[in-house]
């Protein structure tokens, strides 16, 4: 039989292992941005360092974001805006390779 010691020894190792399974089933920031833009049919070409983004037949500027890992899930946030001053904002959550989007609410404040 196995000591409590050498049990809880195991089930340690055994969580560090799925941990670092799972962190690396994670979406980096540039998966979820080049999913983003993908999925939300944004056309980005760049032309002497300057990026310019199209959807719509209309130009669209990336504003700001933010990428959140925690380990075994991560989110992905991104603020776009046409040039009327129209604002967007993408919200996504990855697990286990997957991306899935998400809406503002109750959900999106506990994961972010």
């Amino acid at each position: 039989m196995f000591s409590k010691k050498r049990m809880l020894a195991s089930g340690f190792i055994l969580f560090i292992i799925l941990f670092a399974i799972l962190d690396y089933k994670s979406p980096t920031s540039d998966e979820f941005e080049q999913w983003m833009l993908k999925e939300n049919d944004i056309e980005c070409t760049e032309n002497g360092g300057v990026k310019k983004c199209m959807k719509n037949n209309r130009v669209i500027w990336g504003r700001s974001g933010h990428y959140r890992n925690v380990g075994f899930f991560s989110s992905y946030e991104r603020d776009y805006e046409y040039d009327t001053g129209e604002q967007i904002t993408f919200r996504t959550f990855g697990f286990l390779g997957k991306i899935i989007p998400m809406e503002d609410g109750r959900i999106w404040g506990i994961v972010n």
